[in-house]
């Protein structure tokens, strides 16, 4: 049984009789129902739409993307029936690294088949990297030393992260790790080699 194993729990086919051998598909189309069912309950265009972030979209399974479809593209959740107020009741942004090659065929899927609906808003914002300047400054903050003195320092790491601030820290975590930039107590500040 898909809810408990009470006798009281009972999922009827469209015959009205109890199928306690209902198929996988029958069970995802019951649990995306209730998904939607529950965004209807908890949600109301004017004062509390649902925001839902979703971030590596890259590594989320069929099953996780199809829920993701059936929320954004299925209507029967939407307590108006006003589409320009159905639009505001839910909010999803999803985020994914852009070398679009390694996609799994799955997220492209998804990610054509919302961008295909009219009635969804779609938009794409790019992210690339930080700025030299910006490198320079995070690092300065971290390393709580003036620009000036890490200037060169930070300009290899900012080279070798191509300015994503992800990179700059996994980067600089190594370099503490390797002991290439150290923490000296004599001079009390940060060294590297």
């Amino acid at each position: 049984r898909m809810v408990g194993d009470d006798s009281s729990t009972n999922y009827d086919d469209d015959n009205g009789n109890g199928n306690d051998c209902m198929g996988a598909g029958a069970y995802r189309n019951k649990l995306h129902y209730l998904f939607r069912q529950l965004l209807k309950a908890i949600s109301e265009p004017s004062h509390s739409p649902i925001f839902f972030y979703v971030d590596d979209l890259q590594w989320a399974d069929s099953a996780s993307l199809t829920l993701l479809s059936s929320l954004v593209l299925e209507s029967d959740h939407f307590n108006n029936a006003d589409e320009e107020e159905a639009r505001q009741c839910l909010f999803l942004v999803g985020s994914y690294r852009s070398n679009k090659e390694d996609y799994p065929e799955i997220l492209n899927q998804f990610i054509s088949e919302i961008d295909s609906v009219p009635s969804v808003r779609v938009t794409n914002i790019s992210l690339g990297g930080i700025a030299k300047s910006g490198t320079n400054s995070m690092i300065s903050d971290a390393l709580r030393l003036p620009i000036r003195l890490i200037r060169n320092f930070s300009d290899v790491v900012h080279k070798k992260s191509a300015g994503n601030p992800l990179f700059v820290k996994i980067f600089m975590t190594s370099l503490v790790e390797d002991h290439y930039l150290t923490y000296s107590l004599e001079e009390q500040r940060w060294k590297w080699d």
